[in-house]
């Protein structure tokens, strides 16, 4: 089973091995005929299609649940609403198709929204978009290593209401390369205060057409 919840309210101050948890105790809760591992400590057979960075909103988190046996879509999502803590909510699920890939092999990119309050950013939204290249200190497993994260950034939009910014962002999120919205936020504006809400994953279909990740194999 594919399915699309949010991640609001206190909850988005759970981290990914929090959520990963709250999700396995809910769906044995519900009762759902999940799989399980084999081993001495099974688990319920879960994957994530991307983790979400602590103190983020989120309306569009996926996962797939291995089911023993078929559970209707609708039946599933109200039966694991019903376990789910405040701020965890399935907004949509459908049955996995034979053979789909993984979502983390199909994710291609994340788009956020980002209210950035008492900063005007769009001279340096535009400032970014014409450079030919920015290269910042990218921290990972590995270390710290400069990367260029100009190419990673596919869309930036910035408004500005007199008052506070407004971005709509989307980010190269792949297996292979990926960008968090932290690290190029604190490239524009260093040091400011922002609410970050994750709004869309997508994968990359036919042409290279964008495509919600939810929706990539049906």
């Amino acid at each position: 089973m594919i399915a699309e919840f949010e991640k609001k309210g206190r909850m988005v101050w759970f981290s990914h091995l929090d959520l990963q948890s709250t999700m396995q105790r809910a769906l044995r809760r519900a009762e759902l005929p999940v799989r399980f591992s084999q081993g001495f400590n099974p688990h319920v057979e879960l994957a994530f299609a991307t983790a979400l960075s602590v103190g983020a909103e989120s309306l569009c988190e996926l996962m797939d649940v291995e089911l023993a046996e078929e559970v209707a879509p609708a039946d599933f999502l109200m039966r694991l609403n019903a376990c789910l803590p405040e701020g965890l909510q399935v907004r949509r699920a459908r049955l996995a198709q034979e053979g789909e890939p993984a979502l983390a092999a199909r994710l291609a990119e994340a788009e956020y929204a980002v209210c950035v309050p008492g900063r005007d950013l769009r001279a340096a939204a535009a400032d970014f978009l014409a450079a030919p290249a920015v290269v910042v200190e990218k921290r990972s497993k590995k270390g710290v290593k400069p990367v260029d994260i100009r190419p990673l950034v596919h869309a930036l939009r910035c408004a500005f209401d007199g008052a506070d910014s407004r971005l709509e962002m989307i980010l190269e999120q792949t297996n292979a390369q990926s960008l968090k919205a932290e690290l190029l936020l604190e490239t524009l504006c260093a040091g400011a205060r922002c609410a970050c809400a994750r709004t869309a994953l997508y994968a990359r279909g036919a042409f290279g057409r964008r495509v919600e990740l939810f929706e990539a194999a049906k």
